[in-house]
């Protein structure tokens, strides 16, 4: 499904990152998925999906190479707080964190997000492999 180029964003180290810092699962992701496909079409359709009357987004601002990546748009992401306290941390997720789950998470993903019971899973298996 993704080609070698795009799935080199997310290595770190030997490690590829398939997952955001909170969880989400980027190859769901319909922002991650038109930016490595080039889809202007689609950044353009998702820009105007998720403007309000408040915000605007253009189709430059559709742009992601997920969390692990140093090119994020500062309009969607640049504020998040999960990928803020991440980037800082040599982890590949939130869930690999001695101080998960903290309360960056339960702020932003709530008690039982998919995300955040998806982190749980990975925090299990990091353990284990400990």
């Amino acid at each position: 499904m993704f080609n070698s180029s795009a799935r080199q964003i997310f290595r770190r180290g030997s490690v590829l990152m398939d997952f955001a810092y909170c969880g989400l699962d980027c190859s769901e992701c319909p922002v991650y998925l038109a930016t490595i496909r080039k889809n202007t079409d689609e950044q353009i359709k998702l820009a105007n999906e998720y403007s309000t009357d408040v915000t605007k987004f253009s189709k430059e601002d559709m742009y992601c190479l997920g969390c692990h990546s140093d090119m994020v748009s500062q309009k969607m992401c640049g504020d998040c707080e999960i990928r803020l306290c991440g980037v800082k941390k040599p982890y590949g997720s939130c869930a690999e964190c001695d101080k998960f789950p903290c309360s960056i998470l339960e702020e932003n993903l709530g008690n039982n997000s998919e995300n955040l019971n998806h982190l749980k899973q990975l925090a299990i298996k990091h353990k284990k492999a400990e």
